[in-house]
């Protein structure tokens, strides 16, 4: 009798499990870069089926006080390359105390979607405008960076999404 009351214990903490797994946060995908446009810091998005950017933002990561430039998409059209702080056609601005980019002081930039999140790039005003024709700055795990080519970037997106 003692045996359907293990199955039945097995069951339930395999479910358990099960459930616990399901309830994690997807991995951030590797969507996102900067590069420079005209002159001008510009976030880049890679297509990719899992992932559509809904809210993109740029914030001091260690000014005191902490300064934030937020746009959603609403209805507007889904986007591939935005010029920072110039928000597309048809978003929306969610806040604005970051109004213009600083030499010296460290940005995070985000994007995130309905199923997924872009991993975060993490910059200063000087690592983007150093890049050069061909390259873009990712993030590399927290805080950390690269400058990688457009073509290493757009590939290693591919291979996520």
């Amino acid at each position: 009798m003692t045996q359907p009351r293990v199955r039945v214990a097995g069951a339930l903490v395999a479910l358990a499990a099960l459930l616990g797994l399901t309830a994690c946060s997807p991995a951030e995908k590797p969507v996102s870069a900067l590069r420079v446009v005209d002159g001008q810091p510009a976030l880049v998005l890679a297509q990719c089926s899992v992932f559509t950017a809904d809210r993109i933002s740029v914030s001091t990561t260690d000014a005191t006080p902490s300064e934030s430039w937020t746009i959603d998409r609403g209805g507007a059209t889904e986007v591939t390359a935005v010029t920072l702080l110039q928000p597309p056609s048809g978003w929306t601005v969610g806040e604005q105390s970051l109004v213009a980019l600083k030499p010296d002081v460290e940005y995070a930039l985000a994007a995130s979607g309905r199923q997924n999140d872009a991993e975060t790039v993490h910059f200063t005003l000087a690592e983007v405008t150093g890049l050069g024709p061909e390259q873009v700055l990712v993030g590399d795990g927290g805080s950390k960076r690269k400058a990688v080519t457009e073509t290493a970037f757009r590939d290693r997106a591919k291979k996520v999404c």
